[in-house]
């Protein structure tokens, strides 16, 4: 227990060591060669030595080149972090999460969806059974910028749909 602990507590330093240094690279004034679509744009981002990570145009689909380096920088325990933070999700015995991130070369960002399922419904027996689990599961999509500014786009809507409904309701 106290070596998981210890782990968290150094992933969450290292972390936060490297939204600070996207928060400091960010401000740059962009050069020609910071390209969203290169792998080095992204180690200078972060401040990182990004492995394994081919060219964009040798992926099929970009979102295999923008996951492998999401991955790499962190940002999936990012948002788990940020989930944590706002809505009390913790990662225990009960539930597992199951994380997909988008980037793009268009909008300077992550979005990740975030899937927290019940982990019973690994050892679920009965069709009743599977199907009352995944009742529990929850989606939450979280936006993570390059700053390391962090929103979630869903609970935005739902706050001004909310306060846009008070205010017909005072008219």
């Amino acid at each position: 227990m106290t070596t998981r602990f210890a782990l968290a507590g150094l992933l969450a330093l290292s972390l936060s060591s490297l939204l600070a240094t996207a928060a400091d690279n960010a401000g740059d004034t962009p050069k020609p060669d910071d390209d969203p679509t290169k792998v080095a744009f992204f180690e200078k981002l972060y401040g990182i030595e990004i492995e394994g990570v081919k060219p964009l145009e040798e992926y099929d689909d970009p979102d295999t080149f923008y996951s492998a380096i999401a991955s790499q920088v962190g940002i999936p325990e990012l948002a788990f972090e940020a989930l944590e933070k706002e809505f009390g999700w913790k990662q225990s015995d009960d539930y597992f999460y199951a994380a997909v991130v988008k980037g793009t070369w268009s909008e300077p960002n992550w979005g990740v969806m975030v899937s927290r399922f019940p982990k019973a419904l690994k050892n679920a027996k009965t069709v009743e059974e599977r199907r009352a689990l995944i009742k529990k599961m929850q989606l939450k999509f979280v936006v993570i910028d390059y700053d390391g500014n962090v929103s979630f786009p869903e609970e935005e809507k739902k706050k001004k749909k909310d306060k846009d409904a008070a205010s017909a309701s005072e008219q």
